[in-house]
């Protein structure tokens, strides 16, 4: 495989990740504030319903973080010019 595809691949894998981890963090926020014990609300609540299940969200949404940052490092670090 060509290495400059092969840059690019990674590059597309960084921002398609990042992207899929903002979308992961807009439903946590959702989940933390607007579901509870009785289901979903539509009313605000401070403190999390489910913070096990929030607390899950938040964690895989972090791991696309991390693989964003990882292929974007690997991209630049093993594939140079």
């Amino acid at each position: 495989m060509d290495i400059e595809k092969l840059r690019k691949r990674l590059y597309k894998l960084s921002v398609a990740c990042l992207i899929v981890a903002v979308i992961v963090f807009i439903i946590n926020y959702f989940v933390f504030h607007y579901v509870t014990d009785d289901g979903i609300t539509f009313v605000w609540h401070p403190e999390a319903g489910k913070p096990f299940v929030t607390d899950l969200i938040g964690i895989l949404g972090a791991d696309m973080v991390f693989a964003s940052i990882v292929s974007a490092l690997c991209a630049k670090i093993v594939c140079k010019k």
